[in-house]
């Protein structure tokens, strides 16, 4: 029986900039790829053996949102689709406008 779990999180940034910053501490420990969308930044992490894996990479995410001031970003796994908040919006840092 195939597992319905995927080892992958896909964490989708509005912004560019802080997408490198948090490549950048997420490669110490997981695999990344970077995808560019066309309103926003995906980044995929691969899930490592150890069980605790998730769990840290979603504290060391929810630190990254609160200090680059995003508010939220969405993630997903296993093929649902989850809002991570952490800390206040920097209202000064212009985010792209949403297409409809």
């Amino acid at each position: 029986m195939d597992s319905v779990f995927t080892n992958y999180v896909e964490f989708e940034v509005p912004l560019y900039a802080p997408v490198a910053r948090f490549v950048a501490r997420l490669r110490l420990a997981w695999l990344t790829a970077v995808e560019e969308l066309e309103d926003s930044t995906l980044i995929i992490v691969e899930l490592n053996a150890r069980p605790e894996s998730f769990a840290r990479l979603l504290r060391l995410a929810e630190e990254w949102v609160r200090d680059e001031a995003l508010g939220a970003i969405r993630f997903s796994i296993d093929d649902r689709s989850y809002v991570l908040q952490s800390g206040e919006l920097d209202w000064s840092t212009e985010v792209p406008a949403a297409t409809v």
